[in-house]
């Protein structure tokens, strides 16, 4: 019986210094397996042992991680691990950054391509781990092909939205930022969320661009670049809590959202947009049409002017219930809830 479990939650340990989609999946993924009977808790290293717990469920192929989970082999505690992994060429050339920087991302990504038998410690993390749910079978593939992971090994639990951003009210976000009509984007401002080619790509558009997210701290110097090319055309707003009215009013109002990252696995931030009734146009790099068929708009996030394409296309798209249909059939969280207890369930041969 899932009452039976207890699972303990872990992460990498700067994971909510920049808070992003990765810990709200882990906090969301926690509260509702919680309320399908099973007995979850962030894992505190100081004060937690894992013989305590049936499960460490870890959330991102960091390889801080290890450790962790090897000691979890070695008491006998089994371990579920949401890689949270996507890697793409076009990252790895066009992405902002100093040469060296590019460079070694080509090399990495290389690498894993021509040897993925090459034992680095991602790849140790998935094969010792007693299950690896990747939220996307394109995902699924890319772990097969890059670290040579068997696939049975391997389940796919989608990313998931809570029920009530469909229910926001546009008029809160109107009100107070006197700003409707506009082109939305949510998520942290750094260069592997790609905010700058948006803003190149909108230059002009006479359609106002919001962009709603904090700086990650180790790239300051590409939230100023940012603000510099955006000029007075582009709105910033501070980072919203994830329960906040403002961020599903922004949902509701925004003329289009804009996912435009390197590569999306998919963004919450547009499953919850697209649930809220907005049109969507998305990167398609990584699994966004997986999840989103042909209901939205893609560009290559290196096109300036395909993104442009497709963010006008998507403005201008007649709205419909389609894609928040969608949304509400495939991907709430209580259906990756029930869909991870059975992977606990398995491991654990109940």
């Amino acid at each position: 019986m899932p009452g039976q479990i207890r699972a303990a939650f872990f992460v990498y340990p700067s994971a909510f210094q920049n808070m992003g989609g990765g810990e709200i999946l882990l906090l969301k993924t926690k509260e509702y397996i919680e309320k399908e009977g099973v007995e979850c808790k962030l894992f505190d290293i100081w004060r937690d042992r894992l013989e305590d717990f049936d499960i460490l469920h870890v959330i991102g192929a960091i390889k801080c991680c290890l450790g962790l989970m090897q000691t979890a082999k070695n008491k006998g505690v089994k371990t579920v691990l949401d890689p949270v992994f996507f890697s793409t060429l076009e990252r790895a050339i066009y992405e902002h950054g100093s040469l060296k920087r590019k460079l070694e991302a080509l090399a990495r990504h290389l690498m894993k391509a021509a040897f993925p038998y090459y034992p680095s410690e991602r790849r140790k993390m998935m094969l010792l781990a007693d299950a690896v749910i990747p939220n996307s079978y394109v995902e699924l593939k890319q772990l097969q092909r890059l670290f040579a992971i068997p696939e049975n090994k391997m389940h796919v639990i989608p990313n998931c939205v809570d029920p009530d951003f469909e229910y926001g009210d546009e008029k809160l976000f109107i009100s107070k930022y006197k700003i409707k009509d506009f082109v939305l984007s949510v998520g942290r401002i750094e260069p592997r969320k790609n905010q700058l080619n948006l803003i190149k790509a909108l230059k002009g558009y006479d359609t106002p661009l919001v962009i709603i997210g904090n700086p990650v701290s180790d790239y300051m110097n590409y939230y100023e670049e940012c603000k510099r090319e955006g000029g007075d055309k582009v709105v910033f707003i501070d980072r919203m809590d994830h329960a906040d009215p403002l961020l599903k009013s922004a949902y509701k109002a925004c003329k289009c959202f804009v996912s435009q990252g390197w590569f999306e696995t998919p963004g919450l931030a547009a499953l919850e947009a697209a649930l809220a009734g907005a049109n969507i146009a998305t990167t398609d790099k990584g699994c966004a049409e997986e999840y989103f068929k042909g209901l939205a708009e893609y560009f290559s996030p290196s096109d300036t002017a395909g993104i442009r394409r497709a963010v006008e296309k998507a403005a201008l798209r007649p709205k419909s219930n389609d894609l928040k249909e969608n949304v509400k059939k495939n991907f709430l969280w209580n259906i990756a809830a029930k869909k991870n207890i059975e992977i606990y369930s398995d491991v654990l041969g109940k």
